[in-house]
């Protein structure tokens, strides 16, 4: 979704231009990195958050009279072209966890994979702050600022927990800014006299639960489903075709286009 709601900016012609720009921007990513597998991750549904929160993301639901509405329903019809290419005829490991935001389920690869294996998450989700200060295989690279993103000196998740998080909906302790946060987060004794006040350390809690990456057992790993798909760009230049994505089918960028992803096939699928 991140990298989906990147592509909302750019070219803006014809009837699918978010998959447009979100196949442009996705090639070049792979060629930036050449990596040897992808995962593209969905999101499911934070059934854990919402229990410890109700609120947790009521802010993203579109009412009736939402004057985006319009512009968001397209927006999510064209999403879900993006999905389906990518789970039919991409060499990508499309993921999804039912209970696990997109988030949750990256942590979780990463956290489960060998730590000499090198990982790249490519986002301008902060949150993932958090993992960079779990484990040293990893990088964050910020494709909007095309720079990667350095961990901040204390702990990011006990940082959020304090200020809150408002894309989320999750309210912060009152009283508590970024440079409260940062003061407090960065001295574990004046961290501690804060929290032993009994109207604080409730919502600190419930916060760092909000904001932590969830570790999966054994049993939830195995609700994750990833795609199989069948390599046949005839089908592929031919819904770009029908789209109109004339300077991606011409035949020297498909060449190109193609060999970007080709390499993966042996090693994602």
């Amino acid at each position: 979704m991140n990298q989906c709601h990147r592509a909302r900016s750019g070219f803006k012609l014809g009837p699918a231009p978010v998959v447009f720009n979100f196949f442009r921007q996705f090639k070049a990513l792979v060629d930036e990195f050449k990596p040897s597998r992808v995962y593209v991750v969905l999101e499911g549904r934070p059934v854990k958050r919402h229990e410890a929160l109700a609120e947790y993301k009521a802010n993203r639901v579109i009412s009736e009279d939402d004057p985006r509405r319009s512009e968001l329903l397209k927006f999510f019809a064209q999403k879900d072209s993006i999905v389906e290419l990518l789970v039919k005829y991409f060499p990508v490991s499309v993921v999804r966890h039912p209970t696990s935001e997109c988030d949750d389920t990256i942590a979780n690869l990463v956290r489960r994979s060998s730590t000499a294996v090198p990982w790249v998450i490519a986002s301008s989700d902060t949150d993932f702050i958090q993992l960079l200060q779990e484990r040293d295989n990893l990088k964050l690279y910020n494709p909007v600022r095309k720079a990667y993103v350095e961990a901040p000196d204390y702990p990011y998740v006990t940082w959020k927990a304090l200020r809150g998080d408002a894309s989320d909906n999750v309210p912060g302790i009152p009283g508590v800014g970024d440079k409260t946060a940062e003061k407090l987060a960065s001295d574990p004794d004046l961290l501690s006299e804060f929290l032993s006040k009994p109207e604080v350390a409730p919502l600190f809690e419930r916060n760092y639960g909000l904001i932590n990456f969830m570790e999966w057992s054994d049993e939830e790993r195995e609700m994750m489903t990833s795609s199989a798909p069948t390599k046949d760009w005839d089908t592929v230049k031919t819904v770009f075709e029908n789209y109109g994505f004339g300077s991606i089918v011409k035949d020297e960028s498909w060449s190109k286009f193609t060999q970007t992803f080709d390499a993966l096939w042996g090693s994602n699928i």
